[in-house]
């Protein structure tokens, strides 16, 4: 069987992996590939720009907490994801996010269905836009309202393992 490349949105909260499970509960696919992805805008000086590395730039976006959740999904799902990345895209641009899909070989988008990420973050911006005039099959997935009241960080990493009632 072969394996799907999902991209999928992410705010770098805890709650925005829900849609990584929910993602490869709902995949038929054997394997998945996952691809977070969040918008960043590119440093506006010449010198920021002479040091610019989209690593740092990834890693200043993550806390301790998205990052321990990320390696808690990737045990648990340890069958089912052959690759987990976080990525972010520099430019709201069409054409720019066109590229990217076909360099990075993208199946398919995950789209939460309400807004409930929060792209706030310093230099950042929502990709969501750019998702609804590509090419690439959207999938819109429910995001329940049992995570939504998940207000810590340790009720999130909860919700995301084990369902409360």
């Amino acid at each position: 069987m072969e394996t799907k490349k999902i991209l999928i949105p992410t705010d770098f909260s805890v709650k925005s992996l829900n849609l990584v499970k929910q993602a490869i509960e709902t995949s038929r696919e054997e394997k998945v590939d996952i691809v977070l992805l969040q918008g960043a805008y590119l440093p506006s000086s010449i010198t920021e720009m002479l040091f610019f590395s989209k690593r740092k730039l990834v890693k200043s976006f993550q806390s301790e907490e998205f990052n321990e959740a990320c390696k808690m999904l990737k045990n648990k799902y340890d069958s089912r994801i052959n690759s987990f990345c976080v990525d972010v895209i520099t430019s709201k641009n069409n054409a720019y996010f066109q590229e990217y899909l076909l360099a990075n070989g993208i199946d398919e988008i995950v789209v939460p269905n309400e807004d409930s990420l929060n792209f706030k973050g310093k230099n950042s911006f929502s990709p969501l836009p750019l998702f609804t005039k590509c090419k690439v099959k959207l999938n819109h997935l429910e995001c329940s309202s049992v995570y939504e009241k998940a207000t810590t960080v340790r009720e999130q990493i909860s919700d995301l393992f084990f369902s409360r009632t």
